[in-house]
This record gives structure tokens, C-alpha cells and sequence, in this order.
């Protein structure tokens, strides 16, 4: 899986959108992930990754690109 599907399929899950309709340009908040959806989105990323996410990189993460970005490997072109 690339990490644009990841990325988009764990909005959608939260969000309760269809994956489809989800863009890099949404914002999460536009997409109704409020501070308990980021929290749930922070949990599914360390059970995903096997890695914490700071909160410091969580709280820069504002679209779904960002989160895209986030979840490729450096080096990796997505």
C-alpha cells in the first residue's frame, strides 16, 4: 500500500467518508477530525508504524497531503 492509500483509508475510517471523496488538499478539520479524531488518528499511525508520533509532528500535520508526506519513507517518491 502507498501512503497516499493509507493515509486516506485512516481519514476515511475516522472521518466516516468514503475514500474516494478524499483529496490531498482536505484539511482535517474540514473532514471533521476534531482533537478526539486526531487522538484516534495518532493511535491507528503507532499501531500502523509500530512508532509513537510525537505530538509536535502530529499538530503540523493539517491535510491529508501533510499526512501523505508523513507517512513516506524518505527517499520514497509515494
Amino acid at each position: 500500500m502507498t501512503a497516499t492509500t493509507v493515509a486516506r483509508q485512516l481519514v476515511a475510517d475516522i472521518s466516516g467518508r468514503s475514500v474516494g471523496t478524499i483529496t490531498a488538499e482536505d484539511r482535517l478539520t474540514d473532514l471533521g477530525l476534531d482533537s478526539l479524531g486526531r487522538l484516534t488518528l495518532a493511535v491507528l499511525l503507532e499501531e500502523r508504524t509500530g512508532q509513537p508520533v510525537p505530538d509536535e509532528v502530529l499538530l503540523r500535520v493539517r491535510t491529508v497531503g501533510d499526512l501523505e508526506q508523513l507517512l513516506t519513507p524518505v527517499g520514497d517518491p509515494a
